[in-house]
């Protein structure tokens, strides 16, 4: 199953494999979620139709772009849900990766860094057009400072939202986050839960004991709670007063503690986890 899923992904990147197909997903993510017609675009790129069509036919092909037809006009647009799977396993292996080095969330790799592995090229591509689509903090909560979170932090929000639709809810609480902490298996945060004796198993047991299941009919594009909300706003207020630059786990793990009054907490209490405590300690590690 992994090597059929990574095939998968292989396809999509060999789709992804010339200029004029990114420029074509350039397009339609700025277009996001409206999207163009096939007269918008080529009168964008300046190349002849055939050749047009052939370049969208092998993206819709690959679930890369989808497509509708409106009255005359054949609209494309990105397919938003392919594209936050794609970011997952581009995010999900290197997590694995990083897991297996000294874990160090205080130094952000530079932008411009050259993937060790050619299969990762387009890692930094899809993280920088990820905030264009539904289900982006930004768009969703314009959380000024979200461009600062560090891929482990992003890996966590994006398990804390598979969490969601695991449990068949329709939003992601602090609960989730919690366990987005958990899953994500190296960062700052989780080996502070991790010395207390709180990891992902008995966490998601205390979660489904509080909030049970959900109907399962959850969207691609699921919000956040207000609680939530404010623990993502705290976390990056609280890496400014710690005078960085990120936000990693770390802070995720403060924002938890700091808003205090969430499932997330409930769930800790309920584990015997000394909430003043933990939040004394790991804020002595970070100043």
């Amino acid at each position: 199953m992994e090597n059929q899923e990574t095939a998968r992904y292989a396809d999509m990147f060999a789709a992804l494999g010339s200029e004029p197909r990114l420029e074509i997903m350039r397009l339609l993510f700025a277009a996001y979620p409206e999207g163009m017609t096939v007269g918008e675009i080529q009168e964008k790129l300046k190349i002849p139709n055939s050749t047009l069509s052939h370049h969208l036919e092998k993206l819709r092909n690959e679930e890369l772009v989808k497509s509708r037809k409106d009255k005359q006009f054949l609209w494309y647009s990105a397919n938003a849900k392919t594209m936050e799977d794609l970011l997952a396993f581009l995010t999900t292996d290197r997590s694995r990766r990083e897991g297996d080095r000294v874990s160090n969330e205080h130094t952000l790799e530079p932008a411009n860094k050259t993937p060790i592995e050619e299969g990762f090229m387009f890692e930094k591509f899809f993280e920088s057009i990820f905030h264009k689509l539904s289900g982006s903090f930004s768009d969703r909560f314009h959380l000024k400072g979200f461009e600062r979170f560090t891929q482990k932090a992003i890996n966590a929000i994006n398990l804390a939202q598979g969490e969601s639709r695991r449990l068949g809810h329709n939003f992601v609480g602090t609960e989730q986050i919690l366990l987005g902490l958990l899953g994500e298996g190296s960062g700052i945060g989780w080996q502070f839960l991790n010395s207390v004796g709180v990891n992902l198993e008995n966490a998601q047991i205390e979660v489904e004991k509080i909030i049970g299941r959900g109907k399962g009919d959850t969207a691609i594009d699921i919000p956040f709670t207000p609680r939530a909300k404010q623990v993502l706003e705290l976390a990056v207020e609280d890496a400014r007063y710690l005078n960085v630059n990120y936000v990693g786990t770390e802070h995720l793990l403060l924002g938890i503690l700091h808003e205090g009054g969430g499932v997330a907490i409930r769930v800790l209490q309920s584990l015997g986890v000394d909430l003043i405590s933990l939040e004394q300690r790991l804020r002595r590690t970070l100043t």
